[in-house]
């Protein structure tokens, strides 16, 4: 059974076996992260959390599996989010981590971003919520 998960700050991932992305200027692992996010390429990346000072986000792409690109990312609580993301999907999580290299991410934990519906967070018991717009 699926339950809508309140309103909460969604973009939080496990980590990938891929080695994580080079960053030799402010921003260039954000924008090859979303890279490989858009081309649904196996990649790992970590990000500060925007709300937790001491907790930082693990973000994997998995690679496709029928027809879907697998990414998950790291939550507090021992919590993970995991996405299927069609290619609508992968462009929209990507446009935000490009935001993110231009220091221009905004937002707030009551909106759901539209790739969001192709998501789910597994609770640290294993329980899955529904999280963005259906």
């Amino acid at each position: 059974m699926r339950h809508c998960l309140p309103s909460t700050f969604v973009l939080t991932a496990l980590l990938a076996t891929s080695a994580p992305l080079p960053a030799s200027e402010a921003g260039a692992a954000d924008r090859a992260f979303a890279d490989r996010v858009a081309a649904c390429e196996a990649a790992s990346h970590q990000s500060p959390h925007p709300f937790m000072r001491d907790f930082t986000i693990e973000h994997a792409v998995t690679g496709e599996t029928d027809g879907t690109c697998g990414y998950t990312q790291s939550m507090p609580g021992g919590m993970r989010m995991e996405c299927a993301l069609s290619e609508a999907g992968r462009e929209g999580l990507a446009a935000e981590f490009r935001e993110m290299a231009e220091g221009r991410m905004s937002g707030s934990s009551q909106e759901k971003k539209a790739w969001t519906g192709e998501c789910e967070i597994v609770t640290a018991d294993g329980k899955r919520l529904k999280v963005g717009p259906a």
